[in-house]
């Protein structure tokens, strides 16, 4: 029975620090493109080239982020 519990706790702790790390990821890029956005909109270009650079660097920045924190919980 204690084993049960135990696997639940984990199971529960799996889902949650996971959980975390999608929502940690998905703000890092939404902080990038915001951010790139802003940005564009300040200088008033017409093509988004902050956005779309901003953009890619947050998505690599949180793919590296998304890989760190996995082999530190492993």
């Amino acid at each position: 029975m204690k084993e049960k519990k135990d696997n639940k706790k984990n199971q529960l702790k799996f889902y949650a620090v996971y959980s975390a790390l999608g929502l940690q990821m998905a703000i890092i890029v939404f902080v990038g493109a915001f951010g790139g956005r802003e940005i564009d909109k300040w200088l008033q270009w017409h093509f988004p080239v902050f956005t779309v650079v901003l953009t890619l660097v947050a998505i690599v920045l949180s793919i590296l982020y998304g890989i760190r924190e996995f082999f530190k919980h492993q």
